[in-house]
């Protein structure tokens, strides 16, 4: 049997190829080519033996018909598993659709198939018309206690207020930016916004959105760009309270890195929200009232930081026990067996020039 190889694709900021790299990092007995999918396509053609990756239809092509076509390109040539990310959903809107059939011909590629939660396996069985038998592995994202937990020192550029609502990662429609203004708006707290991260691409203009929609409800909204690592945990361990509102998720980074940083968010109800506070209640408040859990953790910030003595490695596992979970996944399947579909699959493709994408 050939070692299976890693290919962590994606832009370098972006969410899921930093997960599989993290994977990758505690999986030295693999193979590994990282870069963006424009760059290592050619290198993974050309290669043999099975091939893993972190799969998420933005990353691998213009839209979900282009990133399953490539999926299926090289399930054509070589034995394809992977771990899905973003799972389609209804509030995609007009684009719901055309992810739901790119992800099921992802999944018709592959020989084995991973999702980070069973929220994830139950949209994709519901939404992509696979079928009801297909054996889909659930292996939560792990999360990785930062050291020094007490720390709270801000990192340059961190708003100066005394009083901070945070929300955490990347910032598009939907992530939860403007119901959190709304429902400050509805207590007595004077906190303003700040978000901890960037916008995605295509959506540096909701900057100005947000600004004004923040001050017409006498708030400040803040963005604090990119940040590194080590600075990310200082953010998360400056702002008053830490906060998960999106409107829509099957599996969250975000809470993930809250939780890494010491700190315990308030997070609206959602099943998969409902999964990780089964499985580590002492990680995050759940809520159904966001102006209430806002206004009662305003009113008690320690209730957002996790008692060190409260933490549990058996309701989160670490990126090391991750990996080599994902590892047993990989190297337990069968090297020489591929779908239907992948053997199947069109003839030879045009080549893919080398280029750069747009970080997400």
């Amino acid at each position: 049997m050939k070692v299976p190889t890693l290919a962590i694709v994606g832009p370098a900021q972006d969410g899921v190829r930093m997960h599989g790299s993290a994977l990758a990092d505690h999986s030295p007995q693999a193979e590994r080519i990282e870069g963006e999918i424009t760059d290592v396509l050619p290198v993974i053609l050309a290669g043999d033996g099975p091939v893993h990756f972190h799969f998420t239809d933005r990353i691998f092509g213009r839209d979900a018909a282009a990133a399953a076509q490539t999926v299926e390109r090289i399930a054509a040539r070589r034995p394809v598993s992977v771990t899905l990310h973003d799972i389609p959903q209804p509030s995609d809107g007009h684009a719901f659709a055309a992810r739901c059939a790119g992800y099921a011909r992802v999944v018709a590629a592959a020989r084995t198939v991973i999702v980070s939660s069973h929220v994830e396996r139950s949209l994709l069985a519901r939404h992509t018309g696979i079928p009801a038998d297909t054996h889909i592995h659930v292996d939560p994202l792990p999360i990785d206690r930062a050291p020094s937990l007490g720390s709270t020192a801000a990192p340059p550029g961190f708003p100066a207020s005394t009083t901070t609502v945070g929300l955490l990662g990347f910032i598009y429609p939907g992530k939860g930016h403007e119901h959190v203004l709304a429902a400050l708006a509805a207590g007595p707290h004077r906190a303003d916004v700040v978000a901890l991260g960037r916008p995605s691409e295509g959506h540096q203009d909701l900057m100005a959105d947000l600004e004004r929609l923040a001050r017409a409800r006498g708030r400040s909204f803040h963005v604090t760009g990119f940040l590194s690592e080590d600075e990310l945990t200082a953010a998360a361990r400056a702002v008053t309270v830490p906060v998960v509102a999106p409107e829509h998720v099957s599996a969250s980074g975000s809470v993930g890195r809250w939780i890494a940083s010491g700190r315990r968010p308030v997070v609206v109800r959602h099943p998969f929200f409902e999964e990780l506070h089964d499985r580590a209640p002492w990680a995050l408040t759940l809520t159904d009232d966001l102006p209430a859990a806002l206004n009662a953790a305003l009113d008690n910030p320690s209730s957002t930081w996790i008692d060190e003595e409260d933490w549990d490695d058996s309701g989160v596992p670490s990126t090391v026990r991750a990996a080599r979970i994902q590892w047993s996944r990989l190297s337990s399947a069968a090297p020489d067996s591929q779908p239907d579909a992948a053997k199947n699959a069109g003839g030879p493709q045009p080549r893919v020039s080398s280029g750069e994408r747009a970080s997400p």
